[in-house]
């Protein structure tokens, strides 16, 4: 997880930096009247808003469970159930990806269950409770 994150920003930082700094180049005012500006800039701009289509990349090449979600979306479409590349994936089971991801050959995505978190309160004591047991301060209760 820390690499996936590493290289996203990595890609973030790689793609808006040229752009930045063509910005901070273009308050010279000998620089505004350079021929080849118009082309750098919208070379520069485009690779600055092509960030957003590396993400789903990366978390696609890094996170197992990503890949394997997306090839369970692609096959839903109509259109790509055809497709050799996902045809060959589920039938083959995706022995790999399954693994990383705990799917199994169902290819099923399970959802943990997040409704029943478990934290430690301090609560005030009251009068009665710290005559019964002066050392329960603090209880442990599900949330719901």
């Amino acid at each position: 997880m820390v690499k996936m994150m590493l290289m996203v920003v990595v890609v973030f930082t790689s793609c808006w930096l040229p752009f930045n700094i063509l910005q901070l180049l273009l308050n010279d005012e000998e620089f505004t009247h350079w021929e080849p500006l118009p082309y750098v800039w919208f070379a520069f701009h485009w690779l600055a808003m092509s960030h957003s289509c590396y993400n789903p990349i990366i978390y696609c090449y890094m996170n197992a469970r990503f890949r394997s979600g997306f090839v369970q979306l692609m096959h839903r479409v109509p259109g790509l159930r055809r497709c050799c590349c996902l045809n060959r994936l589920l039938r083959s089971g995706g022995d790999r990806m399954n693994e990383a991801s705990g799917t199994g050959p169902a290819l099923h995505l399970n959802r943990m269950n997040t409704s029943t978190t478990y934290i430690s309160a301090r609560r005030k004591p009251r009068a009665i409770s710290l005559r019964a047991n002066p050392l329960s301060c603090v209880e442990t209760s599900p949330l719901r």
